[in-house]
């Protein structure tokens, strides 16, 4: 019986660097750097979406997002790419956020303040909360979805 136990115990012990499976867990550096990655994805989409960069914003969200609104109606990467082109956006702010990845999936909850320029040199403040989604594709992060909504007044 104790042979069988350990021969089974030796076989896991074997096959657990080739198939994957492990019992220890990944350094959290590992797991720091991903969601600075993560961070560096985002930070660069709102980069992109303040200075209106068409072509950093067809790279950096997939071909699969998906934008769903707070009206109820959701839209897809053309769309959501028209309407930052649209947008009188001149600065946003990342207030807070955190990051929960899982495999290929990351999910960022955060606050944001966006500012826009109006009629007659006036500005406007949009405080919003947010969800985005990515996706790991071939190493890189990408945006696939995303929702926003007017935070309450604090």
């Amino acid at each position: 019986m104790h042979r069988t136990l350990l021969a089974v115990g030796m076989v896991c012990a074997v096959l657990s660097p080739l198939t994957g499976f492990s019992q220890v867990s990944p350094p959290a550096s590992n797991s720091q750097d991903e969601e600075r990655r993560v961070f560096a994805a985002e930070d660069e989409y709102v980069a992109a979406e303040v200075s209106r960069d068409e072509a950093a914003l067809r790279r950096l969200v997939d071909d699969r997002f998906v934008f769903n609104a707070s009206n109820g109606t959701t839209s897809g990467k053309d769309d959501l790419i028209a309407g930052v082109l649209k947008m009188a956006m001149i600065g946003q702010t990342i207030r807070e956020r955190t990051v929960l990845i899982d495999g290929d999936i990351a999910i960022v909850f955060g606050t944001a303040d966006l500012k826009f320029a109006g009629p007659d040199n006036t500005e406007s403040l949009s405080s919003l909360r947010y969800t985005s989604t990515y996706v790991n594709r071939q190493g890189h992060w990408r945006m696939l979805a995303l929702q926003m909504q007017k935070r309450a007044s604090e």
